[in-house]
């Protein structure tokens, strides 16, 4: 027969029905959407000598400005794309940006259609912006993709004048070989960067570093302007700008069961922009989705974010 002493520590069934219920909802929510690790990924150089003897490597006008839109957004728990990030809800969005040129323009990235924006999980999407958009894609000198995902090449395969696009696109094989498995009509070969040159000129002031991590055909694109102020775009391995401040990737939910990212080469990358930003503080690191950080930061270093009107689309 147990004693007093012991009967007053026997724990209720529902008490125990309460723990149990507790740690079978905590344990996966710590492991979906809060740990970052692993924590002893190395870091991966960036080597900003390299990226400016690169972006010097070609003779001719620089960027003289950056634009901006969002052919697509959605609000996102904060967990999602920063693990531990909270559950307040964050405005993401799929960015196409124009680096205006005399001479020629590049395009980073295409937007996407609206089935593209739906499947990609975006809610919202904006036939204005995309028009602008597709209207930059045909001016363009020269268009790069920061990843592979449809969110970046979608405007791409969408266009009714892609052949003509594709023309101009400057891919890595991993991104020729999705864009291919898409849309087979389209002819990238002699667009590759076959080479993959971790450090390739591709035009005046503009790099391309190959960063693969969230995808194989993930690249960051870095950029000097004719003002000297230069900028990084961090690609799909820095979604929002609270990865590189906090050093932590994607949830394990979106990086890994949703995804088949690369988790310990992201950490090693996002360790690798820590390193670059203490190094140069001046140069500003752009995060691929973050519109918090578009709209304040962003703006506040020269993006100007065009807010296109509802006027119809030029003849594809």
């Amino acid at each position: 027969m147990a004693s007093a002493d012991q009967q007053g520590l026997r724990i209720p069934l529902l008490t125990k029905v309460a723990i149990i219920a507790a740690l079978l909802v905590s344990i996966p929510y710590y492991w979906l959407l809060v740990d970052a690790g692993p924590s002893n990924a190395p870091a991966r150089a960036i080597d900003l000598n390299r990226l400016r003897m690169a972006a010097n490597q070609l003779r001719g006008p620089l960027p003289t400005a950056i634009e901006a839109v969002v052919p697509a957004h959605d609000d996102y728990p904060g967990t999602f794309l920063v693990a531990s990030g909270g559950l307040r809800f964050n405005r993401v969005g799929a960015i196409v940006y124009r680096l205006v040129t005399p001479g020629g323009d590049t395009v980073l990235d295409a937007g996407l259609s609206p089935d593209q924006a739906m499947a990609a999980g975006f809610t919202v999407h904006d036939p204005g912006s995309q028009r602008t958009a597709n209207n930059w894609l045909r001016g363009a000198r020269r268009i790069v993709f920061t990843g592979q995902d449809i969110d970046h090449i979608g405007g791409l395969i969408a266009s009714p004048a892609r052949e003509g696009f594709a023309a101009r696109a400057i891919v890595n094989p991993e991104q020729a070989q999705r864009i291919s498995q898409v849309a087979p009509a389209l002819a990238l070969e002699k667009s590759v960067n076959a080479h993959r040159a971790d450090y390739a000129a591709i035009a005046p002031g503009v790099v391309m570093l190959q960063t693969p991590g969230h995808t194989p055909g993930s690249q960051m694109i870095f950029v000097r302007l004719a003002s000297g102020r230069e900028f990084l775009f961090g690609g799909d391995n820095m979604p929002m700008a609270r990865n590189l401040a906090w050093l932590r990737p994607r949830s394990r939910y979106m990086a890994e069961w949703l995804g088949n990212e690369d988790r310990a080469a992201v950490i090693g990358w996002l360790k690798g922009l820590a390193a670059l930003q203490s190094q140069a503080p001046a140069i500003i690191i752009v995060p691929a989705h973050d519109l918090s950080w578009m709209n304040v930061i962003g703006h506040k270093q020269g993006i100007t974010i065009v807010r296109p009107g509802p006027s119809p689309e030029q003849t594809q």
